[in-house]
């Protein structure tokens, strides 16, 4: 599931075949016309004079109009923005977990099974930080050979994992191409995306229900993720995370072929119920972001083959069952640190401290528009009273540093100008080589 706090970060060329695969918000942006073309009074309009001047103004044989402006939820990502703090260019997994020598299925006569399967991830084409080839290898080292690649409102990072799977990993894990849709809704075992400019960031019953029908027609299975964090309270607001979602028996009734009962380490008894008691399909998902995230849950299936037609097979048979580790697989990789980041760590710390005056909730990108009904800004009067305290402590610390500094400055050039390096006290009486008497003409005498 995705974090409304984290930053989101995605690479040029994952921006570059994804968003051409996302339509503009007609709402949003509206197309422009060319104004009227208006002729002139003065020209004259006999034939010898009515010979056409090519149009200056207009465009091109050739001319290729460029793409509308794509809504901010959409484009998440900023031309420019502050990198982040861990390095995720260069991973490496190590490792090959195997759950089936440790673990053993919930359903203990459910032991004659091929497939194990995560049933929800996602990459650096919507809000994860693996690129598509490293969240496989991700997958293979934590004993997965099948996964559901399902971003967010894009299929773009799932045809691209499922090309580099049948390259480079054939064999050892098959993917399946997914999207994850407003609601978390998601969308299993198709090849193309199955909506058009949407711009409703909340869809009604009767809207989903069309687009579950469409997602069938194209043989796709339509599952919901994460109803618990779904449904749990949002800070500040005393609602839910996502607003009027539907509940489980509405989402039974509009055509919704199964549900997500494992979100990473947690697992959801109550979901688990109401598929087992409506006989429908209940599968896992890792919901992966970050590359040190473990595994927890893996889908068991019984598949005639380990292609995508043999796995989507057993999945519309919505025989399942499942190895749940809470713990979480014990190998994890840890990405380096980013010099960039540190690099603008003096410039970005001060600019969090002008960020932390107040809190603009305007929700998570994948809703168009998030969880709240309205954008809300929360204004921390207390920080300004902090900041002024910092101030005053710092200009207090910055004139006794000034002071001490002038201080032993000084003192270094009174022990420079004295005669023979040492210094000189000028208030004894006793007869030394330092005293006054011997250099009177180095100190200012009495009359």
């Amino acid at each position: 599931m995705a974090d409304a706090n984290e930053p989101v970060t995605r690479s040029n060329e994952d921006n570059s075949s994804s968003d051409m695969a996302i339509h503009a918000d007609t709402h949003e942006t509206e197309p422009t016309q060319d104004p009227p073309s208006v002729i002139s009074s003065d020209i004259p309009t006999t034939l010898e004079n009515s010979t056409q001047q090519p149009d200056s103004s207009a465009p091109p044989a050739d001319f290729q109009p460029l793409p509308p402006q794509l809504p901010r939820w959409m484009n998440p990502t900023p031309k420019l923005h502050v990198p982040e703090r861990s390095d995720y260019s260069h991973l490496e997994f190590d490792w090959k977990v195997d759950p089936s020598s440790y673990l053993r299925p919930i359903d203990n006569t459910f032991v004659d099974y091929n497939v194990l399967l995560d049933g929800h991830s996602h990459t650096t084409y919507s809000d994860g930080r693996m690129k598509p080839e490293q969240l496989l290898q991700w997958a293979i080292a934590n004993g997965y050979n099948a996964i559901v690649v399902s971003d967010h409102n894009t299929i773009e990072g799932a045809l691209k994992a499922q090309k580099i799977a049948n390259e480079k990993y054939k064999g050892l894990i098959t993917v399946i191409p997914g999207m994850e849709y407003r609601i978390h809704m998601q969308f299993i075992g198709i090849q193309s995306n199955p909506f058009g400019p949407f711009n409703k960031p909340f869809p009604t019953n009767e809207e989903l229900k069309a687009l579950i029908d469409k997602v069938h027609k194209m043989g796709g299975l339509v599952t919901v993720n994460h109803i618990p964090w779904s449904n749990k309270t949002e800070w500040g607001y005393d609602v839910p995370t996502l607003l009027d979602h539907p509940t489980r028996d509405e989402l039974y009734e509009m055509g919704v072929d199964g549900f997500e009962i494992i979100n990473g380490n947690v697992f959801d008894h109550e979901t688990y119920v109401f598929a087992k008691n409506h006989k429908s399909l209940a599968i896992s998902g890792s919901d992966v972001h970050f590359p040190s995230e473990g595994a927890y849950a893996w889908t068991l299936l019984k598949a005639g083959n380990k292609t995508v037609e043999g796995i989507m097979s057993a999945l519309r048979g919505k025989a399942t069952s499942f190895l749940f580790d809470a713990t979480g697989t014990r190998p994890r990789y840890y990405p380096a640190d980013n010099k960039e980041y540190f690099a603008l760590l003096p410039i970005t710390a001060l600019a969090n401290v002008f960020a932390s005056f107040y809190d603009d909730y305007r929700g998570m990108y994948s809703f168009q528009g998030g969880f709240c009904h309205e954008r809300k800004i929360v204004v921390h009067w207390i920080s300004y009273w902090y900041f002024i305290l910092y101030c005053l402590l710092f200009f207090i610390i910055y004139e006794l540093l000034r002071k001490a500094v002038k201080s032993m400055f000084a003192r270094y050039k009174k022990f420079r100008n004295d005669r023979g390096g040492h210094w000189r006290r000028l208030d004894v009486d006793e007869p030394n080589p330092y005293n006054r008497e011997h250099y009177t003409d180095f100190i200012d005498m009495e009359p």
